[in-house]
């Protein structure tokens, strides 16, 4: 989230969404193939879990499912999170 205030991001799950919908379409503009570009939302994901308070219900469900994932499960999660704003 470097150049972005991440309070912004976070207060509001469209916000987030709204976000991470820039960071594939940027992703996707330099080449990025959906494998790293899944590979990189879930690298969020681990961050977001480990290090950020959930500040809505959405947040709060993503957390508490990134916390009983195991790895693969993890990376189905990224991909449907990257899916869901793919297509927005």
């Amino acid at each position: 989230m470097h150049g972005t205030d991440k309070k912004d991001i976070l207060k509001d799950f469209e916000e987030f969404k709204a976000y991470l919908k820039k960071q594939v379409d940027l992703g996707k503009k330099f080449g990025l193939d959906d494998g790293k570009i899944i590979k990189s939302a879930a690298i969020l994901g681990d961050y977001l879990a480990k290090h950020e308070e959930p500040q809505n219900g959405e947040e709060m469900l993503l957390q508490e499912l990134w916390r009983v994932a195991d790895e693969d499960e993890k990376q189905r999660l990224a991909q449907l999170l990257v899916k869901l704003v793919d297509t927005e």
